[in-house]
């Protein structure tokens, strides 16, 4: 016997508009909050990245100023700038930064500054923004044996220097009868706080180009022996110094009181003078790059006897310490 297969048909619906709709809806508020999230992301990613190059910019600029103020007035093996001659003779000191090569050779002071202001120095071309000037003269440890033509340099061995330009360097006056010597590149700069040298439109938050981003700079030597302008460091707001004064007639090398350099004499026949300073205090202080929405700072940094206020939406960090100068005045 022959059975035929009984077919069964399925009814089959399709989605209603109403389900369809629904649907939509809950895509539409997934979709949303997912976009809500990145955005957060994002935003939080950027205020991080903005902290971490405040911090580091901060770290580098105070690391730099305290490696710099812990060789100021190394000369070699000489420290005492009486002792030192030459073919390029050493210029008597003066708290300016004139555009020529006598800058290079105040090698009697080691450390100078200016207090909130730039105006005596004519080397920043009026790029000082705001707080102190902070110059440091020294020589670099390496021992060299080539020399570039007008670069400034000092052989010396431990009671003799001498003072040239690289030409000049075979010239008998500058030599030294003491062995062991060693000639090292000399040294010269003036840390400010300028404008970032891009024309200071904000690098990273093109929304508001009004805001300028400060950055720290400092006055070189360049290879004909003047000073030039190098930026050392972005998001640098602001850098104030005081000077510890050993005022003692033995000169014990103990602090007796820490001044601005507007209260420090050129003269050092007058107390107090730049020879009697031992040990400095600086403080730098970071700024954010960009401002963050909805941050309102109304902090007051504190550094020495300068209070700053700046009431804005920009993060910073302020750095500071206290630095024992470790070479002869």
């Amino acid at each position: 016997m022959f059975f035929s297969p009984l077919k069964q048909h399925k009814k089959t619906t399709g989605v209603t508009l109403v389900e369809l709709m629904i649907a939509i809806v809950i895509s539409s508020i997934l979709v949303l909050g997912i976009a809500e999230i990145f955005k957060l992301n994002k935003r939080s990613s950027k205020i991080q990245d903005d902290s971490a190059r405040m911090q580091e910019s901060g770290r580098f600029a105070f690391n730099m100023i305290m490696q710099d103020l812990r060789r100021a007035g190394y000369y070699g093996g000489n420290a005492d700038t009486v002792n030192i001659t030459g073919t390029s003779s050493i210029v008597a000191p003066t708290n300016t930064c004139p555009t020529n090569t006598t800058w290079a050779r105040m090698l009697e002071r080691r450390i100078i500054g200016l207090n909130d202001t730039g105006a005596a120095y004519a080397c920043l071309s009026a790029d000082h923004l705001r707080g102190d000037v902070l110059v440091l003269r020294y020589t670099e440890g390496k021992n060299l044996a080539a020399f570039d033509a007008n670069r400034f340099y000092v052989r010396s061995s431990l009671f003799e220097g001498r003072l040239f330009t690289g030409n000049v360097a075979a010239n008998a006056s500058n030599s030294v009868s003491e062995i062991p010597n060693n000639v090292q590149l000399l040294t010269a700069q003036a840390y400010y706080v300028g404008t970032a040298q891009d024309g200071g439109a904000d690098r990273s938050c093109h929304f508001d180009n009004s805001k300028k981003i400060p950055a720290l700079f400092r006055e070189v030597l360049s290879s004909t022996g003047v000073p030039v302008q190098e930026e050392v460091a972005s998001g640098i707001e602001h850098l104030q110094v005081q000077y510890g004064v050993d005022r003692s007639v033995t000169q014990d090398g103990e602090v007796n009181t820490y001044y601005n350099a507007d209260a420090i004499s050129n003269n050092d026949t007058v107390t107090p003078n730049w020879t009697q300073v031992v040990s400095v205090r600086f403080w730098v202080l970071a700024r954010a790059e960009c401002p963050t929405s909805g941050y309102n700072n109304t902090k007051t940094y504190t550094m020495g006897d300068t209070p700053y206020t700046p009431g804005d939406s920009f993060k910073r960090q302020l750095y500071s310490t206290t630095v024992t100068l470790r070479n002869g005045s």
